[in-house]
């Protein structure tokens, strides 16, 4: 076979790299190592736990064959799995030598899945072990082609610990990735809006809640191509002055202002209390680029905290919905009268969330519940 060219090995080399930090591009990655060895078929996959179609780029991907690897073939691929995970990790193989000509020609995997795809002897690398699993690198020339020699091997040997590298990346890059789109599930289950602007408030970030109280059309904020604002002339030069306060230098941080109330633009909208922060250059965006963040929260009377008093405090239903109107600004006698009993038997349940809460006084009890309300959405 014709020898590969340096600029052939460096750009599979750029093409392996690239693929380390995009996955898109591992397919390209895969294809252009095929086409340097003069390959039918070539694959990086992954051995282990809780194995996917996900777990394996190949070349000349057929969806049907991809899907039956994982299903029909299942055992005779982890059978042969175990005899891989013997080789040294960067070391080659021919896949012939190592499972044993007979032992594979016998096998469903070669009848029926590698000979359709003109796999007829295969040249591989096992390129990383982390715990249970380990990944590797495979390499197939077809039926009519020439076997691979050991200058096939020198090179792929020496690709090895790029492909190492780009494994472990790859890992390392997805478990980010995981652990982001965890916080932005958890971020999306609270009552409080989370924001995330830049200095000229362009959007970066808003979870669920922030979404909605920007989408309101009677509401305090807004959004207007890419850039919050809030619709009181008023709110908007004061939160203008609170974000470039935020990001300026102070020698006191505890003497900046921070919090902000935005008012409604009409009688469907809330007023909503914003809280303005400045972003730790820990969150990984970039230090010549400054944001912010701001906390929304509705301003209104507290929900209704009636499940939550029960189970915190152990108040019975009744107890719970005198709590729960203490706690929403109702007077003793108002919460009474909204329980339809007479105001000694407000008293007596009062009494009672006084002994269960530790509290004695009905301010207490309400700051208390406000407290415990938890900013959860609920679903």
């Amino acid at each position: 076979m014709a020898r590969a060219n340096l600029d052939a090995v460096v750009a599979t080399i750029d093409s392996l790299l690239l693929s380390a930090y995009d996955a898109e591009q591992m397919p390209a990655a895969v294809e252009q190592i095929r086409q340097l060895f003069g390959g039918s078929k070539a694959c990086f996959a992954r051995v282990g736990p809780d194995l996917g179609p996900e777990d394996a780029v190949t070349t000349n991907f057929d969806p049907v064959m991809h899907q039956r690897a994982y299903e029909e073939f299942a055992e005779e691929f982890v059978s042969f799995g175990q005899t891989l995970n013997k080789v040294p990790i960067g070391q080659t193989y021919a896949d012939h030598a190592l499972i044993g000509e007979e032992r594979l020609r016998a096998s469903r995997v070669w009848r029926e899945w590698m000979a359709p795809q003109d796999m007829y002897g295969g040249l591989g690398s096992r390129v990383l072990e982390a715990g249970p699993s380990f990944w590797f690198f495979d390499v197939q020339r077809g039926r009519n082609q020439d076997a691979f020699d050991a200058q096939d091997a020198a090179l792929l040997e020496r690709l090895t610990p790029i492909m190492t590298r780009v494994a472990e990346l790859r890992r390392h890059i997805g478990f980010l990735t995981l652990q982001r789109d965890m916080a932005r599930t958890a971020l999306d289950t609270l009552s409080v809006g989370i924001v995330i602007a830049d200095p000229q408030m362009r959007l970066v970030y808003a979870n669920e809640t922030a979404d909605q109280f920007l989408a309101e059309p009677e509401g305090a904020l807004g959004l207007r191509t890419g850039r919050i604002f809030a619709r009181s002339a008023q709110d908007q030069a004061a939160l203008k002055r609170l974000v470039a306060q935020t990001l300026a230098p102070a020698h006191d941080p505890n003497a900046r202002r921070t919090h902000l109330q935005a008012h409604a633009a009409g009688a469907e909208g809330c007023n909503l209390s914003l809280c303005v922060l400045p972003v730790p250059p820990g969150y990984g965006l970039p230090s010549a680029s400054p944001s912010v963040m701001i906390a929304i929260r509705p301003l209104e009377p507290a929900a209704d905290l009636v499940a939550a008093a029960q189970q915190l405090f152990g108040l019975t239903e009744t107890e719970a919905k005198f709590a729960s109107a203490l706690a929403s600004g109702l007077s003793l006698a108002e919460a009474a009268e909204e329980q339809h009993v007479r105001i000694s038997t407000a008293r007596t349940h009062l009494a009672r969330i006084f002994q269960k809460t530790g509290m004695r006084q009905q301010s207490q009890v309400a700051a208390l519940l406000r407290g415990a309300e938890l900013p959860v959405r609920s679903r």
